[in-house]
Protein backbone atom coordinates (compact mmCIF):
# COMPACT_ATOMS: atom_id res chain seq x y z
CA UNK A 1 0.00 0.00 0.00
CA UNK A 2 1.40 3.41 -0.91
CA UNK A 3 1.73 5.46 2.23
CA UNK A 4 5.11 7.20 2.08
CA UNK A 5 7.45 7.37 -0.86
CA UNK A 6 11.03 6.98 0.32
CA UNK A 7 14.07 5.12 -0.93
CA UNK A 8 14.48 2.87 2.05
CA UNK A 9 17.93 1.58 1.21
CA UNK A 10 19.26 5.11 1.41
CA UNK A 11 18.09 5.69 4.98
CA UNK A 12 19.61 4.60 8.31
CA UNK A 13 17.81 1.73 9.98
CA UNK A 14 16.36 3.89 12.76
CA UNK A 15 14.95 6.33 10.24
CA UNK A 16 13.35 3.51 8.29
CA UNK A 17 11.81 2.15 11.48
CA UNK A 18 10.41 5.56 12.38
CA UNK A 19 8.75 5.84 8.99
CA UNK A 20 7.32 2.35 8.90
CA UNK A 21 6.06 1.79 12.43
CA UNK A 22 3.07 4.17 12.07
CA UNK A 23 1.79 1.94 9.29
CA UNK A 24 0.95 -0.68 11.87
CA UNK A 25 -1.63 1.62 13.39
CA UNK A 26 -4.01 1.25 10.44
CA UNK A 27 -7.28 -0.37 11.39
CA UNK A 28 -9.19 -2.56 8.95
CA UNK A 29 -12.91 -3.42 9.03
CA UNK A 30 -12.47 -7.06 8.07
CA UNK A 31 -15.16 -8.63 5.94
CA UNK A 32 -16.18 -12.14 6.97
CA UNK A 33 -14.85 -15.01 4.84
CA UNK A 34 -17.13 -16.57 2.23
CA UNK A 35 -18.83 -19.90 2.78
CA UNK A 36 -16.61 -22.96 2.21
CA UNK A 37 -16.22 -24.10 -1.39
CA UNK A 38 -15.35 -27.65 -2.38
CA UNK A 39 -12.47 -28.08 -4.79
CA UNK A 40 -14.70 -29.65 -7.42
CA UNK A 41 -17.14 -26.73 -7.22
CA UNK A 42 -14.36 -24.16 -7.41
CA UNK A 43 -13.17 -25.52 -10.75
CA UNK A 44 -16.56 -25.78 -12.43
CA UNK A 45 -16.86 -23.31 -15.27
CA UNK A 46 -13.26 -22.04 -15.15
CA UNK A 47 -11.36 -21.15 -18.28
CA UNK A 48 -9.33 -23.66 -20.24
CA UNK A 49 -6.05 -24.52 -18.48
CA UNK A 50 -4.26 -26.42 -21.26
CA UNK A 51 -1.61 -23.74 -21.84
CA UNK A 52 -1.35 -20.27 -23.33
CA UNK A 53 -2.48 -19.98 -26.96
CA UNK A 54 -0.32 -18.25 -29.53
CA UNK A 55 -1.18 -16.79 -32.93
CA UNK A 56 -1.79 -20.25 -34.36
CA UNK A 57 -4.22 -21.12 -31.59
CA UNK A 58 -1.94 -23.92 -30.39
CA UNK A 59 -1.03 -24.11 -26.67
CA UNK A 60 2.35 -22.58 -25.78
CA UNK A 61 3.08 -24.24 -22.44
CA UNK A 62 6.18 -23.26 -20.50
CA UNK A 63 9.29 -25.40 -20.42
CA UNK A 64 10.10 -27.36 -17.22
CA UNK A 65 11.96 -25.53 -14.44
CA UNK A 66 15.75 -25.22 -14.68
CA UNK A 67 18.23 -25.94 -11.87
CA UNK A 68 18.71 -23.18 -9.28
CA UNK A 69 21.21 -20.41 -10.00
CA UNK A 70 24.67 -20.13 -8.43
CA UNK A 71 25.68 -16.65 -9.62
CA UNK A 72 23.28 -13.76 -10.15
CA UNK A 73 23.83 -10.72 -12.34
CA UNK A 74 22.59 -7.16 -11.87
CA UNK A 75 18.97 -5.97 -11.96
CA UNK A 76 17.78 -4.78 -15.37
CA UNK A 77 14.53 -3.02 -16.12
CA UNK A 78 12.37 -5.05 -18.51
CA UNK A 79 9.49 -2.59 -18.62
CA UNK A 80 7.11 -0.36 -16.70
CA UNK A 81 3.67 -1.21 -15.32
CA UNK A 82 1.52 0.68 -17.81
CA UNK A 83 -1.73 0.74 -15.83
CA UNK A 84 -1.48 3.61 -13.33
CA UNK A 85 -4.33 2.08 -11.31
CA UNK A 86 -2.00 -0.78 -10.33
CA UNK A 87 -0.19 1.41 -7.82
CA UNK A 88 -0.16 -0.83 -4.74
CA UNK A 89 1.33 -4.06 -6.09
CA UNK A 90 2.16 -6.23 -3.09
CA UNK A 91 2.18 -9.70 -4.64
CA UNK A 92 3.98 -11.08 -7.69
CA UNK A 93 4.20 -14.57 -9.18
CA UNK A 94 5.43 -15.98 -12.49
CA UNK A 95 3.00 -18.19 -14.39
CA UNK A 96 3.98 -21.84 -14.77
CA UNK A 97 1.35 -22.33 -17.47
CA UNK A 98 1.66 -19.25 -19.66
CA UNK A 99 4.97 -18.24 -21.17
CA UNK A 100 5.93 -14.65 -20.41
CA UNK A 101 3.06 -13.97 -17.99
CA UNK A 102 3.32 -12.40 -14.54
CA UNK A 103 0.50 -12.42 -11.99
CA UNK A 104 0.20 -9.41 -9.67
CA UNK A 105 -2.24 -8.22 -7.01
CA UNK A 106 -2.71 -5.19 -4.82
CA UNK A 107 -3.13 -5.08 -1.07
CA UNK A 108 -5.45 -3.74 1.64
CA UNK A 109 -8.94 -2.97 0.32
CA UNK A 110 -7.93 -2.94 -3.36
CA UNK A 111 -10.15 -4.77 -5.88
CA UNK A 112 -10.59 -8.53 -5.37
CA UNK A 113 -8.64 -9.20 -8.55
CA UNK A 114 -5.44 -10.79 -9.78
CA UNK A 115 -3.99 -9.15 -12.89
CA UNK A 116 -1.93 -10.71 -15.69
CA UNK A 117 0.99 -8.65 -17.05
CA UNK A 118 3.74 -9.36 -19.52
CA UNK A 119 7.38 -8.74 -18.54
CA UNK A 120 7.21 -5.28 -20.14
CA UNK A 121 4.40 -4.33 -17.75
CA UNK A 122 1.52 -4.42 -20.23
CA UNK A 123 -1.83 -5.55 -18.87
CA UNK A 124 -3.07 -8.84 -20.36
CA UNK A 125 -6.25 -9.28 -18.34
CA UNK A 126 -7.85 -9.83 -14.97
CA UNK A 127 -9.15 -12.66 -12.83
CA UNK A 128 -11.84 -11.62 -10.32
CA UNK A 129 -12.40 -13.74 -7.22
CA UNK A 130 -16.16 -13.96 -6.95
CA UNK A 131 -17.88 -13.18 -3.66
CA UNK A 132 -14.79 -12.24 -1.64
CA UNK A 133 -13.23 -9.01 -0.39
CA UNK A 134 -9.63 -7.90 -0.36
CA UNK A 135 -9.32 -7.24 3.36
CA UNK A 136 -5.54 -7.29 3.39
CA UNK A 137 -4.14 -9.40 0.57
CA UNK A 138 -0.36 -9.28 0.84
CA UNK A 139 1.33 -11.87 -1.38
CA UNK A 140 0.80 -14.12 -4.35
CA UNK A 141 2.28 -17.47 -5.39
CA UNK A 142 1.92 -20.10 -8.09
CA UNK A 143 2.20 -23.74 -7.09
CA UNK A 144 1.07 -27.28 -7.67
CA UNK A 145 -2.53 -28.37 -7.09
CA UNK A 146 -2.96 -31.96 -8.17
CA UNK A 147 -2.09 -32.31 -11.84
CA UNK A 148 -2.54 -28.58 -12.46
CA UNK A 149 -0.95 -25.35 -11.28
CA UNK A 150 -2.86 -22.88 -9.16
CA UNK A 151 -2.61 -19.25 -8.12
CA UNK A 152 -2.53 -18.75 -4.34
CA UNK A 153 -3.62 -15.40 -2.88
CA UNK A 154 -2.53 -14.62 0.68
CA UNK A 155 -5.20 -12.92 2.82
CA UNK A 156 -2.52 -12.73 5.50
CA UNK A 157 -2.00 -9.10 6.56
CA UNK A 158 -2.70 -8.25 10.20
CA UNK A 159 -1.10 -4.89 11.10
CA UNK A 160 -2.67 -4.73 14.56
CA UNK A 161 -2.47 -8.47 15.32
CA UNK A 162 -6.21 -8.54 15.92
CA UNK A 163 -7.97 -9.68 12.75
CA UNK A 164 -10.68 -12.33 13.27
CA UNK A 165 -9.50 -14.66 10.51
CA UNK A 166 -6.68 -15.35 8.05
CA UNK A 167 -6.70 -17.42 4.90
CA UNK A 168 -5.26 -18.33 1.53
CA UNK A 169 -7.38 -18.35 -1.62
CA UNK A 170 -6.59 -20.76 -4.45
CA UNK A 171 -7.81 -21.01 -8.03
CA UNK A 172 -6.62 -23.00 -11.01
CA UNK A 173 -4.30 -21.08 -13.28
CA UNK A 174 -6.12 -20.08 -16.48
CA UNK A 175 -4.82 -19.66 -20.00
CA UNK A 176 -3.93 -16.07 -20.87
CA UNK A 177 -4.52 -15.31 -24.58
CA UNK A 178 -1.39 -14.08 -26.36
CA UNK A 179 -3.26 -10.97 -27.49
CA UNK A 180 -4.48 -10.27 -23.93
CA UNK A 181 -8.09 -9.55 -23.09
CA UNK A 182 -8.44 -12.09 -20.26
CA UNK A 183 -11.60 -11.28 -18.27
CA UNK A 184 -12.46 -14.15 -15.97
CA UNK A 185 -14.45 -14.57 -12.75
CA UNK A 186 -13.65 -17.60 -10.62
CA UNK A 187 -14.94 -19.17 -7.43
CA UNK A 188 -11.79 -19.62 -5.38
CA UNK A 189 -11.24 -22.13 -2.61
CA UNK A 190 -10.44 -20.60 0.78
CA UNK A 191 -8.15 -22.27 3.28
CA UNK A 192 -8.38 -20.52 6.65
CA UNK A 193 -5.66 -20.88 9.24
CA UNK A 194 -4.61 -19.93 12.76
CA UNK A 195 -1.17 -19.65 14.30
CA UNK A 196 -0.22 -22.11 17.06
CA UNK A 197 1.37 -19.51 19.33
CA UNK A 198 -0.15 -16.08 18.95
CA UNK A 199 -1.06 -13.48 16.33
CA UNK A 200 1.29 -12.14 13.65
CA UNK A 201 1.37 -9.75 10.75
CA UNK A 202 2.63 -11.21 7.48
CA UNK A 203 3.24 -9.99 3.94
CA UNK A 204 5.22 -12.92 2.54
CA UNK A 205 3.99 -16.27 1.26
CA UNK A 206 5.42 -19.12 -0.81
CA UNK A 207 4.14 -22.55 -1.82
CA UNK A 208 6.06 -25.81 -1.31
CA UNK A 209 6.50 -28.42 -4.07
CA UNK A 210 3.64 -30.30 -2.39
CA UNK A 211 1.31 -27.35 -2.92
CA UNK A 212 1.21 -26.18 0.71
CA UNK A 213 1.41 -22.45 1.52
CA UNK A 214 4.10 -21.11 3.84
CA UNK A 215 3.61 -17.80 5.68
CA UNK A 216 6.55 -15.66 6.85
CA UNK A 217 6.01 -13.18 9.68
CA UNK A 218 6.71 -9.47 9.24
CA UNK A 219 8.56 -8.00 12.21
CA UNK A 220 9.82 -4.45 12.63
CA UNK A 221 12.20 -4.75 15.56
CA UNK A 222 13.93 -8.13 15.43
CA UNK A 223 15.79 -8.51 12.08
CA UNK A 224 14.09 -11.92 11.97
CA UNK A 225 11.07 -13.78 10.62
CA UNK A 226 9.42 -17.11 11.42
CA UNK A 227 8.05 -19.50 8.82
CA UNK A 228 4.68 -21.18 9.44
CA UNK A 229 3.35 -23.77 7.01
CA UNK A 230 0.10 -25.56 6.33
CA UNK A 231 0.42 -29.24 7.32
CA UNK A 232 -2.46 -29.98 4.92
CA UNK A 233 -5.27 -28.10 3.18
CA UNK A 234 -8.86 -28.15 4.40
CA UNK A 235 -11.48 -25.79 2.99
CA UNK A 236 -14.10 -26.80 5.58
CA UNK A 237 -12.39 -25.61 8.78
CA UNK A 238 -9.38 -23.50 9.85
CA UNK A 239 -6.06 -25.34 10.01
CA UNK A 240 -3.46 -24.74 12.73
CA UNK A 241 -0.17 -23.90 11.05
CA UNK A 242 3.08 -25.64 11.94
CA UNK A 243 5.93 -23.48 13.22
CA UNK A 244 9.03 -24.04 11.09
CA UNK A 245 12.37 -22.22 11.12
CA UNK A 246 13.11 -18.79 12.57
CA UNK A 247 15.79 -16.93 10.64
CA UNK A 248 17.53 -13.59 10.09
CA UNK A 249 16.20 -11.14 7.51
CA UNK A 250 18.62 -8.27 8.17
CA UNK A 251 22.30 -7.63 8.68
CA UNK A 252 22.16 -6.20 12.19
CA UNK A 253 19.91 -3.62 13.89
CA UNK A 254 18.13 -2.66 10.68
CA UNK A 255 14.67 -2.53 12.23
CA UNK A 256 11.96 -1.92 9.66
CA UNK A 257 14.35 -2.28 6.71
CA UNK A 258 14.60 -5.99 7.59
CA UNK A 259 10.82 -6.57 7.66
CA UNK A 260 9.83 -9.40 5.30
CA UNK A 261 7.54 -8.20 2.49
CA UNK A 262 7.55 -10.91 -0.20
CA UNK A 263 8.77 -14.45 -0.83
CA UNK A 264 8.99 -17.33 -3.27
CA UNK A 265 10.39 -20.86 -3.39
CA UNK A 266 12.22 -22.46 -6.32
CA UNK A 267 9.90 -25.20 -7.65
CA UNK A 268 12.02 -28.00 -6.13
CA UNK A 269 12.02 -26.30 -2.72
CA UNK A 270 15.81 -25.94 -2.58
CA UNK A 271 15.94 -22.13 -2.54
CA UNK A 272 13.93 -19.45 -0.76
CA UNK A 273 14.00 -15.85 -1.97
CA UNK A 274 12.79 -13.17 0.45
CA UNK A 275 12.16 -9.47 -0.16
CA UNK A 276 12.55 -6.97 2.65
CA UNK A 277 12.40 -3.20 2.46
CA UNK A 278 16.20 -3.13 2.36
CA UNK A 279 17.31 -6.41 0.77
CA UNK A 280 16.64 -9.38 -1.45
CA UNK A 281 17.89 -12.47 0.40
CA UNK A 282 18.31 -16.00 -0.96
CA UNK A 283 18.51 -18.98 1.40
CA UNK A 284 19.88 -22.36 0.31
CA UNK A 285 17.81 -25.00 2.09
CA UNK A 286 19.18 -28.33 3.26
CA UNK A 287 17.34 -31.66 3.19
CA UNK A 288 15.57 -30.43 6.33
CA UNK A 289 14.00 -27.67 4.25
CA UNK A 290 12.22 -24.89 6.12
CA UNK A 291 13.02 -26.47 9.50
CA UNK A 292 16.69 -25.59 8.93
CA UNK A 293 16.21 -21.94 7.98
CA UNK A 294 18.18 -20.68 10.97
CA UNK A 295 21.33 -22.36 9.67
CA UNK A 296 20.66 -21.98 5.96
CA UNK A 297 23.36 -20.36 3.83
CA UNK A 298 22.22 -16.82 2.96
CA UNK A 299 23.15 -14.49 0.12
CA UNK A 300 22.39 -10.76 -0.10
CA UNK A 301 21.31 -10.61 -3.76
CA UNK A 302 21.45 -7.57 -6.04
CA UNK A 303 18.34 -5.46 -5.54
CA UNK A 304 17.10 -2.36 -7.34
CA UNK A 305 16.30 0.79 -5.39
CA UNK A 306 12.53 0.75 -5.02
CA UNK A 307 10.26 3.18 -3.15
CA UNK A 308 8.42 0.37 -1.37
CA UNK A 309 9.60 -3.08 -2.43
CA UNK A 310 6.97 -5.62 -1.42
CA UNK A 311 7.11 -8.30 -4.10
CA UNK A 312 9.57 -10.83 -5.49
CA UNK A 313 9.22 -13.97 -7.60
CA UNK A 314 11.45 -16.56 -9.21
CA UNK A 315 11.18 -17.32 -12.92
CA UNK A 316 12.59 -20.84 -12.82
CA UNK A 317 12.42 -21.32 -16.59
CA UNK A 318 14.27 -18.14 -17.55
CA UNK A 319 16.45 -18.50 -14.41
CA UNK A 320 15.85 -15.04 -13.04
CA UNK A 321 13.97 -13.27 -10.27
CA UNK A 322 11.69 -10.27 -10.63
CA UNK A 323 10.62 -7.43 -8.36
CA UNK A 324 8.01 -4.68 -8.63
CA UNK A 325 7.48 -1.88 -6.10
CA UNK A 326 4.33 -0.21 -4.91
CA UNK A 327 4.18 3.03 -6.91
CA UNK A 328 2.45 4.63 -9.86
CA UNK A 329 3.82 3.06 -13.07
CA UNK A 330 6.64 1.22 -11.26
CA UNK A 331 9.49 -0.43 -13.19
CA UNK A 332 9.56 -4.21 -13.68
CA UNK A 333 13.02 -5.40 -12.62
CA UNK A 334 14.61 -8.74 -13.56
CA UNK A 335 17.91 -10.17 -12.32
CA UNK A 336 19.20 -13.03 -14.47
CA UNK A 337 21.43 -15.98 -13.66
CA UNK A 338 25.00 -15.77 -14.96
CA UNK A 339 26.08 -19.41 -14.68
Amino acid sequence: MIRRKVILRALPALAVLALLMPLAACSTPYVAPPDPVLASDARDGEADTAGRTGDSGEPTERDPPSPPCLTWGSPEQTGTVADSDLNEISGLAVSRLNEGVLWVMEDHAAPNQVTALDAMGNRLGTVTLDGVSNNDWEDLAVGNCGESTCVFVGEIGDNNHDRPWHGVYRFEEPVVPAEGGLDLTVTAELFEYTYPDGAYDAESMAVTPEGLPVIFTKEYDTDQSTAYSFPYLDSSAPVVLERRGRFYTGSGSEGGAAAATGADLWPDGSRLILRTYGHVWEYTLSDDGLDDLEDAARLDLPAPSEPQGESVAYDSVERRYLTISEDVNPPVWATSCED
